[in-house]
């Protein structure tokens, strides 16, 4: 019996080197309104097939939604988009955030 396929989003968040004070910021990954507070890396959300919004940012100093940014995947069948988010170091910008080729 072969394994499912799971369907879904991989979501991988990072920030430049220097801005080592993001350590101590957690990202929250919004997907279709639904908040999920996680750590900086590559996290797997497994969503149905379809069109979907993901939104990242992160709470820094009196900014509540420092670096926001948000995109529209969509999602096909048995398969995984993946979105990469990256913070530059200067904290005003917005995180750039983009969906990797499939």
């Amino acid at each position: 019996m072969q394994g499912q396929v799971k369907t879904g989003v991989e979501v991988k968040t990072g920030f430049f080197p220097l801005g080592f004070f993001l350590f101590f910021c957690t990202p929250t990954i919004v997907v279709d309104g639904k908040a999920h507070r996680k750590s900086w890396g590559t996290h797997f959300f497994e969503l149905e097939p379809g069109r979907h919004t993901i939104r990242i940012f992160f709470s820094y100093l009196f900014m509540p939604e420092c670096g926001a940014n948000s995109i529209d995947v969509t999602v096909e069948e048995g398969k995984i988009s993946r979105v990469k988010y990256f913070m530059p170091p200067w904290m005003l910008a917005k995180g750039s955030i983009k969906e990797l080729q499939k």
